[in-house]
């Protein structure tokens, strides 16, 4: 029984992963909103039920990539959050990290992109993993002290200019002028990162 539910378990996971797969592929060929559950099924090799045992929706089944690479977007706020002190150029150097990352996942950025525009329950989730990195930057809310809310604001408002920045620099090709737009990022981290309570 123990081996029988092993195996099933195996199969379910594979089904599920290759629904994920198929969708990623599809959401780059057509975007997310010209991709339909049925499309994404049958690119996976199975029914359109067969979908829905897994994902309620097409919009659960974006959560799911969000979920997935949440983890590493939250230890990259962790590691800025340690550049206390630091100057312009290491904030720079920790931009240029993100942006890679953003490139090496930039198919599931443009399809949670597209999303945040259809999908309330995307935007909602996506809210709240940028609160949950945000409440991860232990340091610069300390500096806070008591006054955390507004300490969660600045790190939300900083994070949410950067999201939507990369979202045109580096998913729609508008860079421009991206070393000018990296050091005011970097500038406007910095800000937080190191100026006394007093003078924010």
């Amino acid at each position: 029984m123990g081996r029988q539910g092993t195996a099933h378990e195996r199969r379910r996971q594979e089904t599920r992963e290759r629904l994920v797969t198929s969708a990623r592929t599809l959401f780059a060929e057509q975007g997310y909103p010209g991709t339909g559950t049925e499309a994404i099924a049958r690119a996976a090799g199975v029914s359109r039920a067969t979908f829905y045992l897994h994902f309620r929706s097409k919009a659960e089944l974006v959560t799911d990539i969000m979920h997935t690479i949440e983890p590493e977007i939250i230890a990259a706020y962790r590691t800025l959050d340690e550049l206390v002190g630091a100057d312009v150029d290491d904030v720079v150097a920790w931009l240029e990290e993100h942006a890679e990352f953003w490139r090496a996942y930039s198919v599931d950025f443009a399809a949670i992109q597209q999303a945040l525009a259809h999908e309330p329950a995307v935007a909602d989730e996506w809210f709240g993993m940028l609160r949950r990195a945000a409440k991860a930057m232990d340091n610069v809310r300390a500096r806070f002290g008591e006054e955390r809310s507004r300490a969660l604001a600045h790190v939300l408002i900083t994070m949410m200019a950067l999201d939507r920045t990369y979202y045109f620099l580096l998913l729609r090709g508008h860079d421009e002028f991206y070393g000018e737009v990296q050091r005011a990022l970097a500038e406007n981290w910095l800000a937080l990162l190191n100026a006394p309570p007093e003078q924010r």
